[in-house]
């Protein structure tokens, strides 16, 4: 009995125990499941978020200002940096004749005219009362804006049409040719400083979530990075009544002070100068040499390139050139169109800057093929021009396999520019004899732009299939005073983005008794540049 008691008290404890075993494995898989849920809770809630791409279309807002290409500029590039917006954000477009670094620029609009116009400026004021037109590729809420900003309606002008003479449109920089002519705006000239001389459209983000795409960057458009400016010169002879003034104001400088900032703000400037230095140099009004003090004229005035297609550098023998053209290279100058001996002579100058690679080929035309001015095998001189054009074609071919675009410089024959008395000599703002068939004949030989050095007053200029030609450019640094053409110069500003011309801006000059070149008023430019124009028409 007592044994039986026992294995019923065994079999009960048994069931208990197994009893118990089951309860605590339905607690653990129960909390187990408890676990996983809210591990995948939290799962959806800290790793399920929004893409970016869903985050800019929940949270981004785009007015009426913004152009369907603008908005995809804009999503693209906030998804290309990976910003992230949080809160609510509202972008809209507006005008801007100036920005820094901290504005976000969508567009660049930059005025301009016909190639042939004698406008160089304009301003809010002038467009505000006057008629004026934007690319027909221009969004039209670009366009809108342009109304808005100058309160005026604005005509559409069609790609392939040619910009009336005295008409301005708005165009994108980037959409920006030489065949056009790029205007200073207000008072700034875009590509000098690229934050003015323009109107900006720029994106403005507003509302809680605005501060999400500080670290947004869309200045993306042309900007000084990459740019290449270069200076062309006309005639620089630092000699007789300039030898005259140096002695009695003791300083070279003198000649450079109010040009030679303009002249150095630049990558790199070119001179033509026909003279030689010489130590003794006495003075002649025919046989010329140049004071060494002058050095620090051209010093003063950033120098970069010297042009040796003068017909005056061997005036008083090749020593004194030869000792010149060592003295450029020495300060680490460039020559072209000239040099130690006929071979050196010939070379062309291959500038490789700012991603550019621009060539200079120049020559010495009225003194060929052997005069005084001419290299030879072992004399210093100018470099000959070919009058079969075959050498100048190799040469041109030669230089374009190694260059974006080919600059070719001449010194052609010098216009009688010299009435009795102090007079214009108009007839001297056209090309001399063949000067313009030979210029042509250049362009036809391939070179990108053609450019006369030897005139001693501006010369008109054109487009001769597609390129430009700059018939004369005046004196740069001279003495002739006795007449009022031969006082004035042009300096063309070249820009060029990766091996493209961009634009060749104008610059007159002028000089007077006191001998010191300074840029011309906008009264005096006006005035030059219409005579320039009136000899083309």
């Amino acid at each position: 009995m007592d044994g039986i008691i026992i294995a019923v008290e065994y079999r009960v404890g048994d069931q208990q125990v197994a009893g118990s075993k089951k309860l605590k494995s339905l607690n653990i898989v129960l909390g187990l499941l408890l676990v996983g849920v809210l591990g995948f809770i939290g799962y959806l809630q800290f790793f399920q978020t929004e893409t970016i791409e869903e985050k800019i279309e929940n949270q981004l807002a785009f007015d009426a200002t913004l152009s369907p290409e603008d908005v995809s500029f804009i999503e693209q590039s906030i998804a290309e940096n990976f910003i992230e917006i949080n809160s609510p954000v509202t972008a809209r477009g507006e005008l801007r004749s100036r920005v820094d670094e901290t504005d976000d620029i969508l567009t660049v609009l930059v005025p301009v005219t016909n190639f042939n116009s004698v406008m160089q400026a304009t301003s809010d004021e002038e467009l505000g009362t006057s008629n004026f037109s934007a690319l027909d590729s221009l969004p039209s809420q670009d366009v809108e804006l342009l109304a808005e900003h100058f309160q005026t309606d604005v005509s559409r002008l069609e790609s392939d049409t040619e910009l009336p003479i005295e008409e301005v449109s708005f165009i994108p920089a980037s959409a920006l040719t030489y065949d056009s002519k790029l205007l200073a705006y207000n008072d700034s000239y875009y590509l000098d400083d690229f934050i003015s001389g323009a109107l900006f459209k720029v994106v403005v983000f507003e509302g809680e979530g605005a501060g999400d795409l500080d670290s947004l960057d869309l200045n993306d458009d042309l900007n000084a990075n990459g740019v290449l400016k270069v200076n062309m010169t006309g005639v620089t002879a630092l000699t007789r009544e300039m030898q005259k003034k140096l002695a009695v104001v003791k300083d070279p400088l003198y000649f450079s002070e109010k040009i030679g900032d303009f002249l150095s703000d630049a990558d790199l400037t070119h001179v033509s100068n026909e003279v030689s230095f010489l130590e003794p140099c006495s003075y002649s009004r025919t046989l010329f040499c140049s004071h060494p003090e002058f050095i620090e004229t051209l010093k003063a005035s950033g120098v970069d390139i010297v042009e040796l297609t003068g017909n005056h550098n061997n005036d008083l023998g090749a020593q004194a050139n030869t000792d010149t053209i060592n003295q450029y290279h020495e300060l680490g100058w460039a020559t072209i169109g000239g040099g130690l001996n006929s071979e050196e002579a010939a070379k062309p100058y291959i500038a490789d800057q700012e991603g550019s690679k621009i060539a200079f080929l120049a020559y010495n035309y009225p003194d060929s093929p052997n005069g005084g001015a001419i290299a030879g095998p072992k004399k210093a001189g100018a470099n000959p021009f070919d009058f079969a054009y075959e050498s100048l074609k190799t040469d041109i071919e030669s230089a374009k396999q190694s260059s974006d675009f080919v600059i070719v410089n001449v010194q052609y024959w010098e216009c009688y520019a010299y009435p009795n008395g102090y007079i214009e000599y108009p007839e001297c703002d056209l090309p001399v004899g063949e000067q313009e068939a030979v210029f042509k004949a250049i362009v036809d030989a391939g070179a990108d732009m053609v450019i006369g050095s030897s005139a001693h007053q501006p010369q008109t200029y054109e487009l001769y299939q597609g390129k430009p030609i700059y018939y004369g450019l005046g004196n740069l640094y001279f003495e002739q005073t006795q007449w009022p053409g031969t006082e004035r110069g042009l300096v063309l500003t070249n820009y060029f983005k990766n091996g493209t011309l961009l634009q060749t801006k104008i610059t007159p000059t002028i000089y007077d008794k006191d001998l010191q070149t300074r840029v011309m008023t906008a009264e005096e430019t006006e005035y030059i540049l219409t005579r320039l124009h009136d000899a083309r028409e």
